[in-house]
């Protein structure tokens, strides 16, 4: 099915090139692989984000499970259901985050936000007794708000005509990072005769690296003027004065 979508949605592009005349690379650049080392300080700390964020949900979404039963004595139904929540959320959350991410930008600014309410909800979960379905609820609406804030700034960093060695760049330093946390974390809870503290502890410390990157993407982005973190008025009047 994907398969067929991305076949679909390539005619239609190239459809619309034709009768639109459109050119999407005016100054005739040619992108390539080693292109890559001469992207900015910004996009390696979104990069680092992508991998930081992401090892902190996936991975313990992927042993939740055993988590839920251990530390809230929960039937595994039960914590299969509150498990499920993060991605129910999103599912929702998303498109409604990324129309107002849209309309009000401050990009920087929501992937600071997420990142501080999903160490937050870890934190949760990990030190008190509190219902994890309101943990979960704060991680399912804060991964919703780091993905419609985080992946734009690639956008907003790299020309259109790198995007695409950008955009897998940054997928497939995800995919290694996620590979080794997956297989570490699994380590860790069997060193730990099951037990899933200092996994949590592992999960926090990689969100306090997405954190100090965000704060590094700010930092870069105020010292050189750029983009990143302005509203969308404001990126229209920097578009025209360039």
């Amino acid at each position: 099915m994907s398969l067929i979508c991305t076949l679909i949605l390539g005619w239609m592009d190239k459809r619309a090139e034709r009768i639109l005349k459109r050119n999407n690379n005016p100054g005739g650049e040619i992108a390539k692989l080693s292109d890559i080392v001469s992207f900015k300080m910004d996009f390696w700390m979104v990069s680092v984000v992508c991998v930081a964020y992401y090892v902190a949900i996936f991975p313990f979404v992927a042993l939740g499970q055993a988590f839920f039963i251990s530390n809230f004595q929960m039937t595994p139904e039960q914590a299969n259901n509150v498990n499920s929540i993060v991605y129910l959320i999103s599912a929702i959350a998303s498109p409604l985050f990324g129309f107002i991410i849209d309309r009000v930008g401050r990009n920087v600014s929501w992937v600071f936000v997420a990142t501080i309410s999903t160490l937050v909800a870890h934190m949760l979960l990990t030190f008190s007794h509190l219902n994890p379905y309101i943990s979960m609820c704060i991680m399912g609406l804060s991964y919703s708000m780091l993905a419609a804030s985080l992946w734009p700034l690639v956008a907003l960093i790299v020309p259109e005509y790198q995007l695409g060695t950008a955009y897998g760049f940054c997928q497939s330093v995800q995919n290694l990072g996620l590979a080794v946390v997956t297989i570490v974390a699994g380590m860790i809870v069997d060193s730990s005769g099951g037990s899933h503290f200092w996994l949590q502890l592992f999960f926090m410390l990689f969100l306090l690296i997405s954190l100090i990157a965000t704060c590094v993407i700010w930092v870069y982005d105020r010292m050189h003027q750029g983009n990143l973190n302005m509203s969308p008025s404001q990126r229209a009047t920097f578009r025209t004065s360039m």
